[in-house]
């Protein structure tokens, strides 16, 4: 009995050596996982930045509308019907200027290869005439 013993010990022995699980294998499971956790995080962060930018597209599409009306009220704002409108609403009594109360600016024609910057101690230029429009 003593013999049946110790071979179904030794039995037991080399059935635990061997593994369960082979290691070439497990290896290659734990690369392939990590790869695909890689993947799904890679997924989830170009879902994120694709939600920025519409909410950043969006944004700007409202900015643009609100420019646009900004820009619209602007010009009906500064019309002459508005403009004077706005004098007698406020009781202001103001004219037009007349001929030589006006003075327009206009740049100046630089010589070939000089520009604006070119000047010492950023010099402007600027030639006078009169607007004789409003007479």
């Amino acid at each position: 009995m003593a013999r049946k013993n110790v071979r179904k010990k030794r039995k037991k022995q080399q059935k635990m050596n061997g593994y369960i699980f082979p290691v070439p294998f497990a290896g290659i499971v734990v690369v392939a996982s990590a790869l695909a956790l890689g993947y799904v995080w890679l997924g989830c962060q170009c879902e994120a930045l694709g939600d920025e930018i519409a909410g950043i597209e969006t944004r700007g599409i409202d900015l643009n509308k609100k420019l646009l009306n900004a820009e619209y009220r602007w010009v009906r704002t500064k019309s002459p019907q508005s403009l004077e409108i706005a004098l007698q609403r406020h009781g202001l009594n103001m004219d037009w200027p007349r001929a030589n109360q006006v003075v327009r600016l206009e740049r100046a024609e630089l010589p070939r290869g000089l520009d604006d910057r070119a000047l010492p101690g950023d010099i402007r230029i600027a030639k006078v005439s009169r607007n004789v429009m409003h007479e």
